[in-house]
């Protein structure tokens, strides 16, 4: 088997576990994945955005990304706020409650995660699993 082969069924592996992962832990946790989520996480993380950033971001249209931020907005997760940059534009930011919910469901996501560490994982297996995080940071 090449080496081109081998890295490339390494990879779908890895992409096929981690999905699994992920999803396992969401389902798990009552924490599953929507739009909205993705889109408060996306603010989470760039602190302020405007729409059409937030669209390209997530690879919808405008439109659907303004329904999804009125809801939200409707919900008390976003506030709009006037740009910094631009006095005509408007920037959506999370809300108090938004950064509440977000950080409440990954400490959920989290103590699960540990849980399942403790129940199943030797000393061996954690020093394999911190091998492996470190390998995967290098990806990044």
């Amino acid at each position: 088997m090449s080496t081109e082969i081998a890295t490339q069924q390494l990879a779908e592996e890895l992409r096929q576990l981690i999905s699994h992962f992920v999803r396992n832990v969401r389902v798990s946790t009552a924490t599953v994945r929507t739009s909205q989520y993705e889109t408060l996480d996306l603010l989470d993380s760039h602190d302020v955005l405007s729409i059409a950033d937030l669209a390209r971001l997530r690879g919808v249209k405008h439109q659907s990304m303004r329904l999804v931020i009125n809801e939200l907005e409707a919900q008390g997760l976003v506030l709009r706020q006037k740009s910094a940059h631009d006095a005509r534009a408007q920037v959506i930011v999370l809300s108090d409650q938004a950064r509440a919910a977000l950080a409440d469901a990954r400490e959920q996501r989290a103590a699960w995660i540990a849980a399942r560490i403790d129940a199943t994982l030797g000393q061996q297996d954690r020093d394999d699993l911190q091998k492996g995080l470190s390998a995967l940071r290098k990806l990044l």
